[in-house]
């Protein structure tokens, strides 16, 4: 397989678990996001992106597709969306009842 598309396709994981990450975070577990779906999109790409480069030597034996770290990418997007829905306004318990 030609090296481009090979790259292709692995950048393309990394939007696909960005965008799966947001998905559970934001239908299955319910968590409220500032900015809604969207915002929880792209921080799970952000965090997928951030963690296949920062944590591919920690998960490097585990999971490794088409060069990217799937397992360490899932991780960090997980941990970003759920970070950014604990500290945004508007994401408190108080401010869901309403």
């Amino acid at each position: 397989m030609e090296d481009w598309l090979y790259n292709l396709i692995g950048y393309s994981l990394y939007v696909v678990v960005g965008f799966l990450s947001a998905i559970f975070v934001y239908f299955i577990l319910n968590r409220k996001v500032l900015g809604r779906f969207w915002a929880a999109i792209i921080m799970g790409i952000v965090g997928s992106v951030l963690g296949g480069f920062l944590l591919d030597d920690v998960f490097k034996k585990l999971t490794d597709i088409y060069n990217v770290n799937v397992l360490a990418a899932l991780f960090l997007s997980l941990i970003l969306i759920w970070l950014y829905s604990a500290v945004a306004p508007g994401s408190s318990k108080s401010d869901k009842k309403k």
